[in-house]
């Protein structure tokens, strides 16, 4: 260890490591030794990290002590351990976007999102595993291998954030940050027992993430805690001019209302959509989320089918909008790449061959349609304040099941993504086989703060966020931390 007492028992949660960073009783340092230790442990098992930033880690914490011995203090994140996804750019470390046609790609310059995190004191741990070119969520990779759920090592852990998930589930670091075009954030967080929050289009720059999409992508937090995604969010949120989406939007303390509890609040489920197709499990969990919704105080109002526009159908929207978009981005790619059969894996060989198929009419007019669906969808925020719907149509399923079960994965997240506003993925319950199950809330633009409030209040009275995962790290043998070299893979 780098000091001279031993740490017995770690912080739960961001605001325990910031509590105890600045009493003294924890260092940066040890928190940086302590989760690369978990790290080294548990990647033989879940494969959750392509990079890992151990040597440069444990620099940038000892610099966090000294700023912190000197009176700097960098505010709630600083000595924060956390993993990026590994499309967003991080200079001088490789940035894969998952694939090995990007496999030695080392950006010059970090994304806005990590030089915003890097200003606030967070310690880069590596770089986290995701489904190639963000294309899958069912955290199969053929090239750098298969992330695993903790939860059960079969099952899929989600994606395409699905290293992300799968490192903060099984305690390999404190939180991290994923992109969500049609539920990447949201599905890793419901497979993994996660919060995961995907903010309204543009609120959080994406300039130096590598795109699954243009118009459709967020990139967000997720953690064990609501309030631990918004102190992130904190940070990530506000206008950023090298990214022509960015919106302008005034500052907000997203921690400043956790705890203001439900009254006042109207929650809607949709008749015909809510409870649509999804498995039996999934549908008692959402029906016992939404008693506990009114035991807290909420009024709980069932809305007609109407209010969500028939034209947001996630498959038509996933095909013409999400692929026709990923084709136009990496198709030029993959088309002059001598050997592309084997630098691209099935599912971009099959994503690229039904976007190219989609005519650029057939997605302008449906872009063109977009402000009408949107004005439409969002006068349900005039009878209701949230809505509340699945994360996912089921429970975690095998990583071996076929196409037939990732295609259901976006009929709760797509069209939410295509209005562009705001929601978040939190723990609901869990199945009979102990699998978690994760339920979405849905907002108005802009309203993240009051997506935050609910959810804090409902994980305050469940407090599922606590149960554990078979897989987890809570105390490892730090040995060897030192001998790990800048960047280099595990």
């Amino acid at each position: 260890m780098s000091t001279a007492h031993a740490v017995t028992e770690w912080p739960e949660d961001i605001a325990a490591a910031g509590k105890r960073l600045r009493e003294g009783s924890l260092t940066c340092v040890q928190l940086a030794e302590h989760y690369l230790g978990c790290i080294e442990m548990l990647q033989p098992v879940l494969n959750a990290m392509i990079t890992v930033t151990a040597s440069r880690a444990l620099e940038d914490a000892g610099r966090l002590d000294a700023e912190l011995a000197a009176g700097r203090d960098r505010g709630p994140l600083h000595g924060i351990p956390i993993v990026y996804k590994d499309n967003i750019n991080t200079r001088g470390i490789p940035t894969t976007a998952g694939s090995e046609y990007f496999r030695d790609r080392i950006p010059d310059d970090d994304a806005t999102i990590v030089r915003r995190l890097q200003d606030a004191g967070v310690v880069m741990l590596g770089k986290a595993n995701m489904s190639e070119f963000a294309s899958g969520s069912s955290g199969v990779n053929v090239f750098h291998g298969d992330v695993h759920n903790p939860w059960d090592l079969e099952r899929a852990p989600g994606g395409s954030s699905s290293g992300t998930g799968a490192a903060i589930a099984a305690g390999m670091c404190m939180a991290g940050i994923g992109t969500d075009s049609g539920g990447s954030i949201r599905q890793p967080a419901s497979r993994c027992n996660l919060v995961g929050v995907r903010p309204t289009f543009g609120r959080v720059s994406l300039a130096g993430v590598w795109p699954r999409t243009r118009t459709l992508g967020a990139g967000g937090p997720m953690s064990r805690t609501v309030a631990d995604s918004a102190i992130l969010l904190n940070v990530l949120a506000g206008h950023d001019p090298a990214y022509p989406p960015s919106l302008n939007a005034p500052a907000e303390d997203f921690v400043a209302g956790l705890g203001r509890g439900l009254k006042g609040i109207r929650i809607g489920i949709v008749d015909g959509f809510t409870f649509e197709n999804i498995e039996d499990e999934v549908a008692a969990a959402v029906h016992g989320a939404v008693s506990r919704f009114s035991e807290l105080g909420a009024e709980i109002r069932v809305l007609e089918r109407s209010v969500i526009s028939n034209s947001l159908d996630y498959a038509s929207l996933f095909v013409n909008v999400l692929l026709y978009e990923f084709n136009s981005i990496l198709g030029g790619h993959y088309r002059a790449a001598e050997d592309r059969e084997a630098r691209f894996g099935p599912m971009v060989h099959s994503d690229l061959a039904r976007g190219e198929q989609v005519t650029r009419q057939a997605y302008e007019s449906i872009l063109a349609e977009r402000p009408g669906h949107v004005r439409k969808f969002r006068q349900v925020f005039r009878e209701v304040d949230v809505l509340l719907t699945p994360s996912l149509p089921n429970i975690p399923p095998l990583q071996s099941s076929g196409p037939e079960v990732w295609a259901r994965g976006r009929q709760f997240n797509l069209p939410f993504s295509f209005v562009g506003v705001p929601a978040m993925s939190m723990p609901c319950d869990f199945s009979t086989t102990g699998l978690p199950i994760g339920m979405q809330l849905v907002a108005d633009e802009l309203q993240e703060s009051l997506l935050l409030r609910v959810g804090a209040a409902y994980e305050e009275a469940t407090r599922h966020y606590l149960k554990r995962p078979p897989v987890h790290c809570s105390s490892p043998e730090n040995a060897g931390i030192n001998s790990r070299s800048k960047g280099g893979a595990l």
